[in-house]
């Protein structure tokens, strides 16, 4: 079979079949596995097969958020361009995000920081730091890691939640969307020579940037993906030819996040659409959202009651259970009612639920 008879994005995502909430909720998984090795081992004992195998470039939680990244490229930037309206692109992005986010630090704060404070319950609810991690956490502005004398025994010491630090990345290109799409700049050619730029950036490493170039980068492949989705095959071997760049890459230990911009966007988009049970997986729900906000407290609570350091992948198995619980309850419970508050969009065929991302 040619190339030219592959079928295009834009074929697979007329369909209805599709395997991104499986994708969501394995990504959401594998931070859980990542962070397992820094909370369970500590940070120097811990350090994971894919980053040593990578020079250093990247973890297994990083290629987990790129899989969010990516699908949120797309999915963010077909969500504008079905409406083509800001107040209810703010209004879905905002309900999506924000409800799930403000109960578990609700919870965290008032339940889980209350039962494993080493203070005196007085001390720790007149603490301000116990209401301002709430209300910093909630405006993603400048997170807040610890909670009054909670955790400060493990392993990985104080760190409640080090997992919410990608949220504000995900909501910056939320407004980014927004923007190019109020100026009418969501254009296939300036999303991909924006793209070129940004991997030029992420060269340079320079540091008052912080994570906007590589996280852009992955963002951004999913984007301009989706711009040229009437140009882009979804063939075998070039998902095969990816798997050989992003090994490649990461075996000479450069030009790995480049690769996972480019490369790594296109698999993970040709892995969404390859017909395979997987399709249904999202029947019940997506979990990953609350699995990803809740999985880092509950593995610093299973290192804490364990009162010491475990090999990773014990608390890897026994932070899942109840995390999974967690995700569910919060999809129940909270994102599925939010969600319902959206102004209803005009009929148009059903991709998937638009999700936020992780680690």
């Amino acid at each position: 079979m040619t190339l030219s008879s592959r079928p295009t994005l834009r074929e697979c995502m007329e369909g209805r079949s599709n395997n991104l909430d499986f994708l969501r909720f394995a990504a959401a998984s594998g931070v859980i596995v990542s962070h397992a090795f820094p909370l369970g081992e500590g940070p120097k004992e811990g350090t994971e097969p894919l980053t040593v195998f990578t020079h250093g470039q990247v973890s297994l939680g990083i290629v987990c958020v790129a899989v969010f990244l990516v699908i949120s490229g797309v999915l963010i930037s077909r969500s504008w361009e079905r409406g083509q309206e800001a107040r209810g692109f703010v209004q879905a992005r905002t309900l999506r995000i924000f409800p799930g986010l403000a109960v578990s630090l609700l919870l965290t704060a008032f339940g889980l920081g209350a039962a494993f404070t080493t203070l005196p319950l007085r001390d720790y609810f007149s603490s301000a730091e116990t209401y301002t991690f709430v209300l910093r956490n909630l405006t993603l502005v400048e997170p807040q890691w610890a909670l009054p004398g909670v955790f400060p025994s493990n392993v990985y010491a104080s760190a409640v939640n080090g997992s919410l630090w990608t949220l504000k990345y995900e909501v910056g290109f939320y407004l980014v969307v927004l923007g190019l799409g109020l100026a009418k700049l969501l254009r296939k050619d300036l999303a991909l020579v924006g793209w070129c730029l940004t991997a030029g950036v992420s060269f340079l490493h320079i540091g008052r940037l912080g994570f906007w170039p590589e996280l852009g980068l992955y963002f951004g492949g999913g984007m301009v993906l989706y711009l040229w989705r009437d140009r882009v095959r979804m063939s075998p071997w070039l998902a095969l030819a990816c798997v050989a760049l992003l090994t490649g890459t990461a075996m000479a230990g450069t030009g790995l996040k480049v690769a996972m911009g480019s490369c790594g966007a296109y698999l993970v988009l040709y892995l969404a659409f390859i017909p395979s049970r997987l399709a249904h997986f999202g029947r019940h729900g997506d979990f990953s959202y609350g699995v990803y906000i809740y999985a880092f407290p509950v593995q610093q609570a299973v290192t804490a009651l364990v009162g010491g350091p475990m090999p990773w992948w014990q608390n890897a198995l026994l932070s899942f259970p109840p995390t999974l619980l967690l995700g569910f309850l919060s999809w129940r419970y909270v994102e599925r009612l939010a969600l319902r508050m959206k102004r209803r969009p005009e009929a148009a065929p059903k991709l998937a639920t638009v999700s936020a991302p992780a680690p």
